[in-house]
């Protein structure tokens, strides 16, 4: 599942950051400002200068959101905590601007920010500088904890963590759960900078005054790094011995929810020296994360969640085995209740994806590719499924129905950034299972190009990215299939679109240079 996993699951990796039981959300806003709160967020669409001179105006910081329409995490979000009347009254203290990644210019203010994925929350005060930013995947409870705490914020949080690498003992509480609630696992190397990550979590976890905090700073930091093969007797027992204690401590389990759910069995992995320790310590982890979900409600994409967690184990733990008979209907009773669930469009857009990559955890193509094709007519974005059902033909070898899916994805696309990130996905495909159209594929990426000329700035983060990507990928087709008069051509067109688009405010660099590196 390689186009849903990451444009959906990935996006919902992200910081669960309490390490104490969060107050419900109701509890963080007066009854006063419930009983006044608005049936919706006053949300500013894209003004985003206009919203800091609002800021500056009333003092208010300014709560940015990164989004689009079509991503699962997004679409989460908008089915619960855009709803909760609780997080409606408190974005009455910001001045909420809500940042589609299609509207003009947000691709120039992703990059801007430093931006890597939907959905993100970032915090800012008038003058621009970070107070702190969350990752969309949070639950409700976590998310509003985090900005009540942060809506009275002053400190950028570059200055809170210097603070805490050099004078920790001066640190206060709640500069502490300012770096614990940060979104580390979807944008550490934008608060680290050139350090490594990894190393200046350990920093942390060392620095923290509390045990809990002191624990998730080591699991993030053991998150970031890369697993170390060689990893001795003692770091083993080491990272065995946190990791127990978080799985032993329902509250610490919840403040980690998704870095256990999605790095769960990695850590397993790593804190483990015999298959029977890591069998013992990932049914620790397993029962940790049904209880949490049973805390929480047993909401049916939680526990959809979870067994991912547990196919990720057992194929860690059993690579040569197939998957057991009681864990693939337990997969499958989990997808059949997530479908039945999700009811409006909001939550399916946040269902559907993960389901389909559940069920083909299982083996199971032909319910996932079922589930699809039903997803088509009711979703309100259908192009960002067909992706996925030209995976499933391509694995069963059916290349022209695979690039069909490809095509009418391009051709559905809306909005300006997510034509270019579709119409990249169709390039590939044709370099793939059909490089010897050479015409087939100049044509197609002559029009990916004419997408990028029809917003002057926009050549600029996801969408840069993707046409980075594209070119490396044009540039090894070309070596092995004699390509070079249609990359000469296609770069000359991409030089008329960078010279017609030089004046824009916002610029377009590198764009010039694209097939010349």
């Amino acid at each position: 599942m390689r186009f849903a996993l990451s444009l959906g699951l990935l996006g919902v990796v992200a910081l669960l950051p309490a390490c104490t039981p969060a107050p419900s959300p109701a509890a963080t806003a007066t009854p006063a400002a419930t009983e006044q709160a608005p049936a919706e967020i006053a949300w500013r669409h894209g003004d985003v200068d206009d919203a800091f001179a609002e800021a500056r105006d009333s003092g208010k910081p300014v709560l940015l959101y990164w989004g689009a329409v079509w991503c699962p995490p997004c679409n989460q979000l908008k089915a619960t905590l855009f709803k909760d009347p609780a997080f409606i009254a408190l974005t009455r203290q910001y001045v909420p601007v809500y940042l589609d990644g299609d509207e003009e210019g947000a691709q120039a203010w992703g990059e801007r920010f430093g931006v890597r994925g939907y959905p993100t929350l970032i915090v800012l005060d008038p003058q621009r500088n970070e107070l702190t930013r969350l990752a969309g995947g949070n639950d409700s409870e976590a998310l509003t904890r985090a900005l009540t705490l942060a809506v009275s914020r002053r400190t950028a949080v570059s200055e809170v963590l210097q603070h805490a690498l050099t004078a920790p003992q001066d640190v206060s509480t709640e500069d502490w759960r300012v770096l614990g609630d940060y979104g580390w696992e979807v944008d550490a190397n934008r608060l680290a900078g050139e350090r490594d990550a990894a190393s200046l979590l350990q920093q942390l976890a060392k620095a923290a005054p509390e045990p809990a905090l002191q624990r998730r700073f080591t699991l993030l930091a053991l998150g970031a790094g890369t697993p170390d093969a060689t990893a001795t007797p003692a770091q083993r027992d080491a990272t065995r011995s946190v990791l127990e204690a978080v799985l032993a401590a329902p509250a610490e389990v919840r403040a980690n929810r998704e870095l256990l759910g999605y790095q769960g069995p990695a850590l397993v992995k790593q804190a483990s020296a015999t298959p029977a320790q890591a069998q013992q310590l990932g049914t620790q982890l397993l029962s940790a994360l049904d209880a949490a979900d049973h805390a929480l409600g047993d909401k049916a994409d939680a526990r959809l969640g979870t067994v991912i967690t547990a196919l990720a184990l057992q194929r860690q733990l059993h690579p040569d085995q197939a998957i057991p008979a009681a864990l693939k209907t337990k997969a499958q009773q989990r997808v059949a209740a997530a479908d039945a669930a999700a009811t409006t469009p909001h939550e399916r857009q946040a269902t559907i994806s993960t389901a389909v990559y559940v069920l083909r955890q299982i083996k199971d193509d032909a319910a996932a590719e079922k589930l699809l094709l039903a997803e088509l007519d009711r979703s309100q974005t259908p192009y960002y499924y067909m992706p996925e059902l030209a995976d499933l033909a391509e694995e069963r070898g059916d290349k022209a129905t695979a690039l069909s899916w490809l095509h009418k994805a391009y051709q559905g696309a809306q909005g300006p950034a997510t034509r270019v990130q579709w119409g990249v996905l169709y390039v590939e495909g044709l370099l793939r299972l059909a490089p010897d159209d050479a015409p087939a594929i100049e044509q197609a990426t002559g029009e990916v190009i004419a997408d990028l000329a029809a917003q002057p700035a926009g050549y600029h983060q996801r969408t840069r990215q993707r046409f980075e990507r594209l070119g490396g990928a044009l540039q090894a087709w070309s070596r092995t299939h004699h390509g070079a008069e249609s990359l000469t051509r296609l770069q000359a067109q991409m030089t008329a679109t960078c010279t017609k688009a030089a004046s824009s405010a916002e610029g377009t660099a590198g764009c010039e240079r694209w097939l010349k590196s």
